[in-house]
């Protein structure tokens, strides 16, 4: 009798869009009983799979799944996470150093969806480029005795803006809400773990092991000679994901590496050549980019690299990814995100936990036994729910930052709610399950930093809602 194959989670890269990812996992071990003999995963995507890679049974993924969603949450610190370059430190303060924290940060978040009535949950963006150039004219002056210093620091590395130091320091010994991982549990007889890396000399992909070996692009053949290390594993979770141009290559075993998602971001296909025919792979990015109504016949060069590079080839990429030729029998299930929620570098607590739900639910619609139609009304219901709470989010954070709510804040928060909570009960209708705290998400407020401003009662929805 011909052996079962193989379940395997693949896990893509996305920076903190891991966390729909995070939401997906915690649903496929503790719902669906989903124990892997084979994690592939790039990027973000790596960092997941090392924590989860721990683990061996059932009752140890669940241990580290709930790990997983707590480191997630400890690394909305930016300061955990990211180091700057001495010469984009040496702005710090200055309008070009607070554009770079803008373009990495806030920039790359995806826009606040537009309520029913076609308006926006945040301010006016005529009007705040029209406050930005005011603050620029008055800034320039203050920012140009830092242009010298950060001249000087130039001599030192300039191939990117960040390094992963302080991140590479947490992986390795814990610390502020974020737990080590222990290479010796990951090297354990039992599971094969693939990271995709990029070795910039040799022009090739390739994937670190569970015990540092890094191998060829086929996923099993070491490469030759001293390029096949071992290496240390932190440094292979790290070299996954360094972005080009953000952080710095990471040196392994010879060879320069970076971000696997520049080849492989969805590594399916070495998922199936370590054997696996049930392959669960998990995005964090959707499969097709949000249309943009930007002027980009204006539009400065950042942007337009971020739209053509970020955007529309990185989706491209990953479709390709998601269709190589596989064995006969072969199941793959796609858990994709339709709405982007968070940005690839977000630190906003709110959204990562709004991700984490989706990603559960997301996982649940895509495994339910409801058919085709089922289906396509679950998709429509979460995907209200999460454009709705998302909505919200951005509403609530203006009325945060400003320590105060009008009439109008209110009734549009009280759509939003509405949505939520209709869009609920229509899952359930479909006999689907739910987070065990689903009914907050339109009785209550999203999660933001700060205390709840008081022209916001805490009983609105109670009352207005229902």
């Amino acid at each position: 009798m011909e052996a079962p194959g193989k379940t395997a989670l693949v896990l893509a890269g996305g920076g903190a869009k891991g966390a729909f990812e995070a939401g997906a996992v915690s649903y496929l071990v503790e719902e669906e009983g989903v124990v892997p003999d084979v994690i592939t995963a790039t990027s973000a995507g790596a960092v997941c799979a090392a924590v989860l890679a721990q683990a061996r049974t059932r009752e140890e993924l669940v241990e580290r799944s709930r790990e997983l969603h707590d480191d997630l949450l400890a690394m909305t610190r930016a300061d955990l996470l990211f180091g700057k370059q001495p010469w984009v430190a040496a702005l710090d303060g200055t309008l070009f150093g607070r554009a770079i924290d803008h373009w990495v940060v806030e920039r790359t978040r995806p826009p606040a969806p537009r309520d029913a009535d076609g308006a926006t949950a945040t301010k006016d963006a005529g009007t705040e480029r029209k406050g930005r150039t005011v603050r620029m004219a008055a800034q320039v002056v203050k920012a140009i005795p830092s242009i010298g210093r950060a001249r000087r620091q130039m001599r030192g590395s300039t191939g990117s803006l960040l390094t992963l130091d302080p991140l590479a320091e947490r992986l390795r010994r814990g610390g502020r809400g974020i737990m080590p991982i222990d290479p010796a549990l990951i090297a354990k007889p039992g599971l094969d773990l693939r990271l995709a890396v990029v070795a910039l000399g040799a022009g090739a992909l390739r994937y670190v092991t569970e015990d540092g070996t890094i191998v060829a692009g086929d996923a099993v053949t070491p490469v030759e000679g001293t390029g096949c290390g071992p290496v240390d594993l932190v440094d292979g979770i790290i070299a996954s994901a360094s972005v080009p141009m953000l952080f710095p290559p990471r040196a392994l075993a010879g060879d320069a590496y970076v971000d696997g998602g520049v080849v492989d971001n969805i590594p399916v296909a070495a998922a199936a050549a370590l054997g696996a025919t049930r392959i669960f792979a998990i995005l964090a990015v959707p499969l097709a980019p949000a249309p943009d109504h930007y002027d980009y016949a204006r539009a400065s060069a950042p942007h337009v690299f971020l739209r053509a590079v970020g955007a529309i080839s990185f989706a491209e990429r990953q479709r390709a990814n998601l269709a190589p030729s596989l064995p006969a029998g072969t199941e793959v299930t796609v858990i994709d995100p339709l709405v982007d929620v968070v940005g690839p570098f977000d630190v906003a607590r709110g959204l990562m936990l709004l991700d984490m739900d989706y990603g559960w639910m997301r996982a649940a619609d895509l495994c339910a036994e409801i058919g085709e139609a089922g289906r396509r009304r679950a998709s429509e219901a979460t995907g209200a729910i999460v454009v709705a709470r998302t909505q919200a989010w951005h509403r609530e954070e203006e009325i945060w930052s400003q320590s105060g709510a009008t009439t109008a804040d209110l009734a549009a928060l009280t759509r939003c709610k509405r949505v939520v909570r209709d869009a609920l009960t229509e899952r359930k209708e479909l006999g689907l399950p739910t987070p065990d705290d689903s009914t907050r998400w339109w009785s209550g407020y999203e999660v933001h930093e700060g205390s709840r401003p008081v022209s916001l009662p805490s009983d609105l929805f109670d009352e207005h809602v229902r």
